[in-house]
């Protein structure tokens, strides 16, 4: 397996994994706006062969207010469900931590919903901390 960066090329397969996971996402025009070559964000993808089996974006935060920052704020973090289970989120994670360290990040965030109780799990095995914050949403 490899970890590497979204390729254009694989939009389509990135998509029909983030629709697996998430019960549907956008439309592909909109994930051919992705620009792999972007400063402020990067998708990573790990591979078996050709095939994507897991994702995670990382958003980077790079304003200097606060004491914890630069950050990366992760989305999408998604597995195949018939690869759960097979250390590949870890692998993932590890990825995210190694990239963050290198290039001076001093937090990694990520939200999950209060519903997803086995996922919290997998976040705390791998070092994240439940924080003490509420999020809130507007749509406009």
């Amino acid at each position: 397996m490899i970890v590497e960066k979204l390729k254009k090329e694989d939009i389509e397969k990135y998509k029909m994994l983030i629709d697996e996971a998430f019960e549907g996402s956008n439309s592909v025009e909109e994930y051919n706006k992705y620009n792999e070559n972007s400063n402020s964000y990067e998708i990573v993808v790990l591979k078996e062969q050709q095939e994507i089996v897991a994702t995670v974006t990382m958003y980077k935060i790079n304003l200097f207010t606060f004491s914890f920052q630069p950050v990366i704020e992760l989305f999408n973090v998604a597995v195949k469900k018939e690869y759960r289970r097979m250390n590949l989120g870890k692998i993932l994670m590890d990825y995210v931590v190694d990239y963050a360290k290198t290039n001076g990040y001093k937090q990694i965030n990520l939200t999950c919903l209060e519903s997803e109780k086995g996922v919290h799990d997998f976040y705390e095995n791998v070092g994240f901390t439940k924080a003490e914050s509420r999020k809130y949403t507007m749509h406009v």
